[in-house]
């Protein structure tokens, strides 16, 4: 009698604990069916966002809907709902006791056990075990080349205490200056378009005191203001600067004025010549609508569409790179904008389905590289470097003092690889 009694509830505990494998899809078709059931999704899965104490997986990765489709600062988009809604009904939170800046983006998960506590939802005890897929690959880059990088350092200030640096201390901004400092030596370049500095010269000749004596900056003669604005910095062995600056804002009180900038080179070597502009567009803040950023980026733009043909009178040559942090997605209209007036969209000729931003879970380019007819002639190759974009915002040196390369920055700096060409 105890004995059967001693099987009957054996089984009943097995029962209330079974693990039933399942696949994302009847998850999908029936959460209510698994509630507060114990699972075992089979499904391989990627690691799409981490944040602190979860982590958001899909079968792939989900592109930003406006990546791929019109988006509704254009008008209403039949294909921009569909993927919202497709990357809603792929996507799954898994709550969970991973340390979330030990995880990165694009890490794939095999399996793993888990409770459904609501729909999309999941509960699990345990750290999920992640496999990297890849490291981040820096294109090599060849002999008679000139290596151009556009990149953003999110806010690197060298006065400490005002805008977005109120909890920076000292050592923390040693740590970041040592960071970006090692990334932009690794990258190799002769020429940084650098969006996310301090306006001023405090906050260049901080990052070349780093870097060291091969490099120079470009003085826009601005005083040195609490707000970000963009910088060039080069290599003086390989280029050197020929006429004055030009910015698409006039009104020096702007909060653009240091933010969209364009300046001319010239190749020691060969003496031969272009134009890089560099711009950072209006990004979208907290409480403001999607139709009223795209009408501020639509002023970035016509500005800055104003501005080139008078850079390349000035300049007098038509070999026009446009890099730097747009924060606009590829369909949108400030973008295809651009692309109307004649600028080849580089990303999208070399490598289309790739990304430079992570945010909620959904990646697509911020960053762009335009060229003009001319230009994108002579460019060899056109790619993100994914150091950045993929690591947690806590992964950052002056958070967790690691030594490597990663995450100096939230965005992916565009590598731009090109060989001047005199018959253009």
């Amino acid at each position: 009698m105890r004995k059967s009694l001693l099987v009957c509830l054996t089984v009943f505990s097995l029962a209330a604990n079974a693990t039933e494998r399942v696949t994302l899809e009847q998850l999908q078709n029936d959460w209510q069916r698994y509630q507060n059931r114990i699972v075992e999704l089979r499904t391989p899965l990627v690691v799409c966002g981490s944040f602190y104490d979860s982590l958001i997986l899909a079968p792939e990765r989900l592109y930003c809907p406006e990546e791929k489709a019109v988006g509704l600062a254009d008008g209403d988009s039949t294909l921009y709902w569909q993927l919202v809604k497709q990357n809603y009904a792929n996507s799954i939170c898994v709550h969970c006791r991973n340390a979330y800046y030990n995880v990165r983006t694009g890490d794939r998960i095999c399996s793993f056990k888990a409770r459904v506590t609501g729909e999309r939802q999941l509960l699990t005890g345990q750290s999920l075990r992640t496999h990297h897929t890849y490291q981040p690959r820096l294109p090599l880059r060849k002999k008679g080349q000139l290596r151009i990088v556009g990149t953003n350092i999110e806010n690197f200030f060298a006065d400490l205490g005002g805008y977005a640096t109120k909890r920076t201390t000292p050592e923390q901004q040693a740590l970041k200056t040592r960071k970006v400092a090692k990334a932009m030596k690794r990258m190799h370049a002769d020429l940084f378009a650098i969006c996310e500095m301090q306006v001023g010269d405090k906050a260049p000749q901080m990052l070349l005191q780093a870097l060291g004596n091969k490099y120079a900056y470009i003085e826009t003669e601005l005083p040195n203001m609490d707000r970000i604005g963009g910088c060039f910095i080069y290599r003086k062995d390989r280029l050197k600067p020929f006429g004055d600056w030009l910015s698409a804002y006039q009104d020096t009180a702007s909060h653009y004025h240091g933010r969209m900038l364009a300046q001319g080179f010239e190749e020691i070597k060969t003496g031969e010549r272009f134009i890089v502009s560099l711009n950072h567009m209006k990004s979208k803040r907290p409480g403001r609508t999607q139709y009223d950023t795209n009408l501020r980026r639509m002023e970035n733009t016509d500005s800055l569409l104003a501005m080139l043909p008078i850079a390349i009178e000035q300049f007098a040559d038509s070999d026009v790179l446009l890099l730097g942090d747009y924060n606009c997605n590829t369909q949108e209209q400030p973008i295809q904008t651009i692309v109307r007036a004649g600028y080849n969209d580089m990303l999208q000729v070399f490598c289309q389905n790739d990304y430079s931003y992570s945010y909620k879970g959904e990646i697509g380019y911020l960053d762009r590289c335009f060229a003009s007819p001319s230009m994108a002639a002579q460019i060899i190759q056109v790619m993100p470097w994914h150091v950045n974009a993929d690591w947690y915002y806590q992964h950052a040196a002056y958070r967790l003092k690691d030594k490597s390369l990663h995450r100096f920055a939230d965005h992916d700096p565009i590598i731009v690889d090109i060989r001047l060409n005199s018959a253009q």
